[in-house]
């Protein structure tokens, strides 16, 4: 006892100096700000640090590495120093004080209210806006609102009534706007998102098109005959042009005074996928932070390149080396000084010129980002159709092959259901990207509500029905009425049970839980009535053996194979649950394998671990698809050929990392031994029949 409370007390002193350590990385950052830095040289190199946040998404203030964001989203940063943030999934705007904390300045619980800061309500702000005299300006995006919070604590409403619309005048209405910015002259400009246009509020509350037009398109031109498609930020020069991240175009675009629609940076040029905000900086370049996790300059000329980041993920560090997930707002915080929010991590990220950072203590998190598995699973996981509470025929499991060369890992359960069944949400949620629907009327179309997607649906509507009976869905339709399109509303908040889609004609729901690319295992999360008591089955010969370059070893039927050096294992092995057709194949849990002497028991030396596939989780990694299955595995059509798991059995997966390795017989004796195999599903079954295979080892 005495030694677990010393262990205790260690580790309880250990998080009080990294709290501590941390917050000093907050002020160390903001008191070595130059009052009048010389100008960056061109092409100037990055570092990226974490500057505030815990990495869950539960919402707390207090010192800047304890407290917590629900999801950071816009930014703003006041001329002495303090970042002021909005809270989309805590409904908040908060702000980074300069002495290293979080505070809340407005909000807490979702609703729509004026008054004081500690009565105002909001739901699910988005982009945040500061004019020279102290007033934030808030994208209220669930409220359809524009909301303004002035220096001595007063909330109130400029524009927008919370009914979703299109308006313009003293009545006006927005439909989910995202981006908001000020102007040289006090004008508010507002990326009014899902009216596909940018709109101005002048200080009395009066509203009018700046540009755009009644559906999206990437058309340049004048004011109103330009298209845009999803406009999620704006930012604007002191010369009064006007700068929109159109997201759905992928580009950057500009509003000159005149109202002449150009653009400024596009995805041709391959920095920019899913642009969300946009600021400017005082040497006159643009800096875009991309949803898909990329910081880009866009200098006067229209180049562009990526200052930050590669692929989604979390890692402080230079440049390419870097790592964000989901990012949402950037703010300039002065010459080669970047703030922004990393959304999908729940933390607040610097930029910083290489040439202009200072020494800091390294970050430090009490936990690094991640899905929390344990939380979710705290509420037992519903079916998406209904009976809700089950059961129904699983008909694919994560982490199984597709593809016909194992391309690809399946990143969640199929649910068989026929065309046309109402899907409904497993879990209360609220949708977070602006963008969280895709694949319009293919059998690929999904839709994503928090940590949940659904794939292979008609979102928002019934089999031959319109869009409208489910709130939070816009509809896009072409000239003779045709629906074209349908996005769903960052800020649409659904209850489990809610009707959201129907099934379209792969007559299944593929249900994905956590974050896109490193999806956790459904059948871990308590699904109700899920039951599986049938066996695994390995098939007959079906356990196969391989040298180090993927030569075959020779098998003579009625004798054992001769094995030598490092060798690879593969096995030809799949589950059924209960429920399923009778030619239905699913993909296991856990594969593994051990080395036996003839008797039974292990054999000395052989140091194999039993599980070494394990399928709890899937993570970003390219290629851990072509580590854990061999050439031929997968659905080569659907519809068409039988599905078939080869697993690479002497290979690693667990915790979605992948690794080659092999069975290295040279730590062994010569002699006879047995290869077992074990492959078994998420409820314990085993397989027992054709998993022992005799070989003799030879140096």
């Amino acid at each position: 006892m005495a030694t677990e409370r010393l262990r205790r007390s260690l580790i309880a002193a250990a998080v009080a100096v990294t709290v501590a350590a941390v917050a000093v990385v907050g002020l160390l950052w903001w008191r070595s700000l130059p009052a009048k830095p010389a100008p960056l040289e061109t092409n100037w190199a990055a570092t990226v640090r974490t500057i505030a946040g815990n990495g869950t998404s539960a919402p707390s203030d207090g010192p800047l590495s304890s407290a917590g964001f629900a999801e950071p989203f816009g930014i703003a940063v006041a001329p002495g120093g303090v970042v002021y943030v909005t809270d989309g999934g805590a409904h908040r705007v908060r702000r980074l004080t300069t002495d290293g904390r979080i505070e809340t300045v407005a909000g807490g619980t979702r609703g729509f209210t004026d008054g004081t800061v500690a009565a105002a309500r909001f739901d699910t702000p988005s982009a945040i806006a500061l004019d020279a005299a102290g007033v934030l300006y808030v994208a209220d995006t669930g409220n359809h609102a524009i909301r303004r919070i002035t220096p001595d604590g007063v909330v109130s409403t400029l524009a927008g009534d919370g009914v979703a619309g299109y308006a313009d005048g003293s009545a006006a209405r927005f439909n989910g706007p995202i981006g908001v910015a000020v102007d040289v002259s006090g004008r508010i400009i507002v990326a009014d998102t899902y009216n596909d246009r940018i709109r101005a509020v002048s200080p009395d509350g009066s509203v009018s098109t700046v540009a755009g037009g009644p559906v999206p398109g990437a058309d340049d031109g004048s004011a109103l005959d330009a298209r845009f498609d999803t406009p999620c930020g704006v930012a604007v020069d002191r010369s009064g042009n006007v700068y929109v991240a159109d997201t759905g175009n992928g580009t950057v675009r500009r509003i000159d005074p005149s109202g002449a629609v150009t653009t400024v940076a596009s995805e041709v040029a391959g920095t920019l996928i899913r642009p969300i905000a946009v600021a400017n900086a005082d040497d006159g370049a643009l800096y875009v932070s991309d949803e898909r996790g990329r910081i880009v300059e866009v200098d006067k000329t229209g180049q562009t390149r990526i200052v930050a980041g590669s692929t989604t993920g979390f890692r402080d560090g230079e440049g390419g080396e870097a790592r964000f997930r989901r990012l949402a707002g950037i703010a300039s915080a002065g010459t080669g000084r970047l703030v922004v929010a990393d959304a999908g991590n729940a933390y607040l990220r610097t930029i910083t010129a290489v040439a202009r950072a200072t020494a800091q203590l390294p970050w430090s998190p009490l936990r690094v980002p991640r899905f929390d598995e344990e939380a979710f699973a705290r509420t037992p996981l519903l079916w998406p159709v209904s009976p809700m509470e089950g059961p129904h025929e699983v008909a694919g499991t994560i982490g199984e092959a597709r593809g016909t060369a194992s391309e690809r890992f399946h990143a969640g359960v199929d649910v068989r259901i026929d065309e046309g069944t109402a899907v409904r949400a497993v879990r209360d949620g609220t949708v977070m990207s602006p963008l969280s629907t895709g694949d319009f009327g293919t059998l690929n179309e999904w839709l994503r509500i928090g940590a949940v997607s659904y794939v292979h649906v008609r979102a928002g509507r019934e089999r031959r029905g319109d869009v409208g009976a489910v709130p939070g869905f816009v509809g896009t339709y072409d000239d003779t009425g045709k629906l074209r399109r349908v996005r769903v509303r960052r800020g649409a908040h659904y209850a489990a049970g809610d009707v959201i889609a129907s099934v379209n004609p792969f007559n299944h729901v593929h249900l994905n839980v956590g974050w896109p690319g490193e999806e956790v295992n459904p059948l871990r999360l308590r699904l109700t009535q899920f039951t599986d008591t049938i066996a695994p089955a390995i098939a007959a010969r079906g356990v196969h053996l391989f040298n180090e370059d993927w030569a075959p070893v020779a098998r003579v039927r009625g004798k054992p194979p001769l094995v030598s050096g490092r060798v690879r294992i593969v096995v030809d092995a799949w589950d059924q649950a209960d429920g399923n057709r009778p030619n239905r194949r699913l993909g296991l849990y856990a594969m593994g394998y051990e080395v036996l002497l003839p008797d039974g028991s292990p054999a000395p030396g052989a140091n194999v671990a039993a599980d070494r596939l394990v399928f709890d989780r899937l993570a970003l990694q390219p290629d851990a698809a072509r580590l854990v299955y061999a050439p031929g595995s997968g659905i080569p059509f659907y519809g068409g050929r039988r599905t078939r798991f080869l697993y690479v059995v002497t290979n690693t997966f667990r915790e979605g990392v992948a690794a080659e390795d092999f069975w290295d017989t040279t730590s062994l004796a010569p002699g006879n031994y047995i290869v077992r195999v074990h492959a078994r599903d998420i409820r314990g079954n085993k397989a027992i029949a054709n998993r022992d295979l005799p070989v003799v080892v030879s140096h």
